[in-house]
């Protein structure tokens, strides 16, 4: 006899705040020296530092110190024959993240993006729980199936986890926001998990 299965795909989600912010800065300083060009970057970087008035320095990240001749660049921003650039990350909670940009901008840093998102606890919790409201779902499926079959649904024989992207579906994680927009409040971020379930039917 032939076994007999149902096979449903449901999606979970979950929707919260952000609780974590990240402003992507950088340190643009020109010379007419390789040298003199990576330290005023870097020199720059460290006022930028000091300047923040709502974190900690050590919340203050390099990412990337880097020197390139101003003739290899697209769009130099310096008239010096070198240009040093030091990025940095500067995590904060989301409702300091304007008070960071001003500090930045006003301290002669530049400001690339501001990146709403949440801390990696916070992340696994609506993971598992947009999981857990997935697979619940997958199997109220199986079962409205299987009374119609006039069955009832047994054990999982096999489950996998889907990658759906279509209009809210998948995995978002972050949500980015422009630093040059008239408001740098997050709006809620939803995380979402499909699931693919094949489960025994049962006479």
């Amino acid at each position: 006899m032939t076994d007999r299965t149902v096979t449903t795909e449901a999606t979970g989600r979950r929707t919260e705040t952000p609780d974590l912010a990240t402003v992507e800065a950088r340190a643009i300083a020109g010379a007419d020296t390789a040298s003199a060009a990576r330290k005023s970057a870097q020199d720059l970087a460290a006022t930028i530092r000091s300047a923040q008035t709502t974190v900690d320095p050590d919340r203050v990240q390099t990412t990337e110190i880097r020197v390139k001749e101003s003739t290899e660049l697209f769009e130099p921003e310096t008239d010096k024959r070198f240009q040093g650039i030091e990025r940095l990350r500067i995590d904060c909670v989301p409702e300091t993240a304007e008070a960071v940009v001003v500090d930045t901008l006003e301290a002669g840093g530049t400001v690339q993006s501001v990146e709403f998102g949440f801390h990696k606890d916070v992340r696994e919790r609506l993971q598992d729980e947009a999981l857990n409201a997935a697979v619940a779902r997958a199997r109220e499926k199986a079962e409205r199936l299987a009374r119609a079959e006039e069955s009832t649904v047994g054990r999982v024989r096999e489950m996998m986890m889907t990658d759906k992207r279509s209009g809210m579906d998948g995995l978002v994680e972050d949500a980015l926001c422009d630093h040059d927009g008239p408001d740098l409040q997050p709006t809620p971020i939803t995380i979402s998990q499909s699931v693919e379930v094949v489960y025994e039917l049962e006479e």
